[in-house]
């Protein structure tokens, strides 16, 4: 036994539980043009025209043929004007009922109860919304992170710490002084100098600049300059005291 169908009439309006007047020639075992030519008599009457719908389905090969849709009025109406059937007629019946049920069920009992849900609909499309923003906010926060690191990791090269002092808005006396403060580096003969704890961590690497003065004279200075591995321990040292790169503030 096949299940009711909902469809809805050209206005669009819910029409409710229908069935196919192909459905009831079939389970009752008759020729649907048979079927179709009861309906048609029983459209003779009038106020019917609202529980027998015409409509068209396609069959096998295309083609666009009759048919009538059935609300549970025109299927009792149909179904008393034949004998016998009635195990069919009862379980269909029983069927518009449990469906119409089903769908009175669903909708609101009353105007107050219809906004309570729209009520609720729409807090949770706002909660929705909500977290979606906050998810997209804690994506952007930790992209900025991502990039620096990754900047950092992907550079092989040294880089001096004027080159590291400017990725947080500071100048390079200012950063060297913050890690003489924070223990890491003190400096002699012109040259900052790791504590000795941080030594054998390949943090820095000493250069040597040959300086030519004006009498002809040379002399040479060392200069500090860090690793990759360097700065990205400055990086961590320096979040642990609550001072982050610019792209991350």
């Amino acid at each position: 036994m096949q299940d009711l169908l909902t469809i809805n009439i050209e206005n669009n309006s819910e029409l409710g539980p229908v069935v196919s007047s192909r459905t009831v020639a079939e389970e009752i075992n008759r020729r649907h043009t048979h079927v179709l030519r009861d309906l048609e008599k029983i459209l003779l009457s009038p106020n019917v025209d609202s529980v027998i719908i015409p409509s068209e389905y396609k069959d096998s090969t295309g083609r666009n043929l009759k048919e009538y849709l059935l609300t549970k009025d025109g299927f009792t109406l149909y179904m008393f004007n034949i004998q016998g059937h009635n195990d069919f007629k009862m379980a269909y019946i029983n069927k518009f009922n449990e469906m119409e049920n089903a769908l009175q069920n669903k909708l609101p009992g009353s105007y107050k109860e219809a906004l309570s849900q729209l009520l609720e609909t729409v807090e949770q499309k706002e909660k929705l919304e909500l977290e979606n923003s906050m998810n997209k906010q804690k994506i952007a926060e930790y992209e900025p992170k991502a990039s620096y690191l990754d900047s950092i990791l992907q550079n092989k090269s040294l880089v001096t710490v004027g080159q590291i002092a400017k990725d947080y808005g500071m100048s390079a006396q200012a950063l060297n002084k913050l890690l003489h403060d924070l223990k890491v580096q003190y400096k002699q003969s012109g040259q900052w100098l790791l504590y000795s704890k941080h030594h054998d961590k390949g943090l820095t690497h000493s250069s040597t600049t040959e300086i030519e003065h004006k009498d002809g004279s040379t002399s040479v200075r060392m200069n500090t300059k860090w690793t990759q591995k360097g700065r990205l321990f400055i990086y961590n040292l320096l979040k642990e005291n609550d001072v982050l790169p610019t792209i991350e503030q």
